[in-house]
């Protein structure tokens, strides 16, 4: 049985990450790796650093080394970090939210985009960049960063973090053709929309396990 290894920086996403794992790839074995100690370490430095690269390598290490057989990283904010590990280890690493930029490029021309954490809006805007580049599309990002929503659920008000974000994705959908959603600690806000609207919304936890089995079966090809 294979195994993938999914490197975490907030506990809040462990349980959605695992069961959108489960349920589109249920023969996958799913190792865990948790330090949300870089995360706060990235926030300090306002900016991805030598130090922070080589911190994500030896997470993604650790479960290479037990067996995994691919990883993936839930962190947004670390994205721009998957590159440089990917030349570090031996295994294909995942950035979460790549196959959700993917999809809504080649679906939509104007794309909104969610974010709460501040530390998310610059990786967010390269890892699109870069997307649509490679894609060659001209799809237009309008992102909106919605910092009072994050530092409401680190005080622990989920009601107040969840309608704000709401909030924010009401007064963008007659802007955009699509709305991402930039963490997967927002995607349960989905719940919380219009059903008319809510299949305009994306987040990462959509794509993630279609994404790994597509990589799995490349592999044994």
């Amino acid at each position: 049985m294979s195994m993938v290894g999914v490197v975490h920086t907030t506990r809040l996403v462990i349980d959605p990450v695992h069961r959108s794992i489960s349920e589109s790839a249920a023969e996958l074995q799913i190792n865990h790796v948790l330090d949300e100690g870089i995360l706060r370490k990235l926030a300090a430095l306002g900016t991805i650093t030598p130090e922070i690269t080589d911190w994500l390598t030896r997470m993604v290490a650790s479960t290479e080394e037990i067996g995994a057989d691919l990883a993936v990283v839930s962190c947004s904010s670390l994205s721009p970090c998957v590159d440089e590990v990917r030349r570090r280890v031996k295994i294909p690493v995942l950035k979460v939210d790549e196959p959700m930029v993917e999809y809504a490029v080649r679906h939509a021309e104007r794309i909104g985009l969610i974010m709460t954490n501040p530390t998310t809006e610059i990786p967010s805007r390269m890892l699109f960049s870069k997307v649509t580049e490679r894609l060659k599309s001209r799809a237009v990002l309008i992102p909106e960063l919605c910092p009072e929503a994050f530092a409401k659920l680190t005080r622990g008000d989920i009601e107040g973090h969840d309608r704000e974000v709401v909030e924010a994705i009401e007064r963008m959908l007659d802007r955009v053709d699509l709305i991402m959603l930039a963490q997967i600690s927002i995607a349960r806000v989905r719940d919380k929309l219009d059903p008319t609207v809510a299949g305009r919304v994306l987040s990462s936890l959509d794509f993630i396990g279609p994404r790994l089995n597509e990589l799995l079966n490349d592999s044994r090809v």
